[in-house]
């Protein structure tokens, strides 16, 4: 059968092997599938690689090579045991694995590889939601995280996204249930822990008498740093974080109150993630201060 030059999936024998493979990974990523008709996880392993492939896009490729057929090409990969799945990118094996794995899996190994590949649905979803959340539609943010939890329960990003939500709405109970589900090896555990800590801001800013009471405390006396520790859990609660690390600040250059200060600055530095400006900024000044 006559292979057309682009198809993206398609099998390879020893004669064109050099042209579709090998050269044919110049111009994107091929995944070459080492398998034969009497392997039943090869019967299981084809159709997730094809699917995985024609979700990544046109920059990659399946190529199918029949063990049976082409022995000589399997011993040149060392292929030992089937299905061998051995991933090739400008004419170099750059990656490779044997056996059935899972849809997930070998779309973690792949999509690094093909850094055109659309991003996934599932992927979008929380994107979306992210943007509406900026925008100020936060009805329609949670939507979409729902969706996304129903599909999965643990989806790390979608129960922060929706945790910060309810934060925002002052549902400290669901908060508090969404953080619980948050795994613990997940990267967003830290962020999601850190949200606690903010609800405890809006707890001691509230048994405080409120922002302008606390404000009040401070102008009038200065160097009431517990006045101001509070002052800062009361900006900090209604997201003025700037405010409530500047505040804390203070308190940490003067080393007034132990480590209640710094410990509030580091849940802030949590929450808002290392790529926020302020993180960086006052990461460096709390370290100059301490140290």
């Amino acid at each position: 059968m006559e292979i057309q030059p682009q198809s993206q999936i398609f099998d390879v024998n020893e004669q064109n092997f050099e042209e579709q493979v090998l050269q044919g990974s110049q111009e994107r990523v091929i995944v070459v599938d080492f398998w034969a008709p009497w392997c039943g996880p090869c019967k299981t392993l084809g159709p997730i690689l094809e699917d995985v492939v024609a979700a990544l896009g046109p920059g990659v490729a399946l190529a199918k090579v029949n063990v049976d057929e082409n022995q000589q090409l399997a011993m040149a990969f060392r292929v030992q045991g089937i299905p061998a799945v051995k991933i090739v990118k400008d004419g170099q094996l750059v990656q490779e694995f044997t056996g059935a794995l899972p849809k997930e899996q070998i779309e973690a190994i792949l999509r690094p590889l093909v850094p055109d590949a659309p991003i996934a649905e599932a992927q979008a979803a929380p994107n979306q939601a992210d943007d509406l959340a900026a925008l100020g539609d936060l009805d329609g943010a949670a939507r979409q995280y729902e969706q996304v939890l129903e599909e999965n329960p643990t989806d790390g990003p979608a129960l922060l996204g929706l945790a910060k939500i309810h934060l925002q709405q002052g549902r400290f109970e669901t908060v508090q249930e969404l953080v619980n589900l948050v795994e613990s090896d997940a990267p967003e555990h830290p962020q999601a822990q850190a949200l606690l800590t903010q609800i405890e801001f809006a707890h001691q800013c509230q048994q405080a008498g409120g922002r302008t009471a606390c404000a009040r405390q401070v102008l009038g006396q200065p160097d009431d740093h517990q006045a101001r520790y509070l002052l800062a859990c009361c900006a900090a609660s209604e997201g003025d974080y700037e405010t409530a690390l500047q505040e804390w600040l203070h308190i940490a250059e003067k080393k007034a109150n132990g480590d209640q200060a710094k410990n509030a600055m580091v849940a802030v530095f949590h929450l808002l993630g290392r790529d926020n400006p302020l993180v960086a900024s006052y990461q460096r000044k709390l370290y100059q201060a301490l140290y």
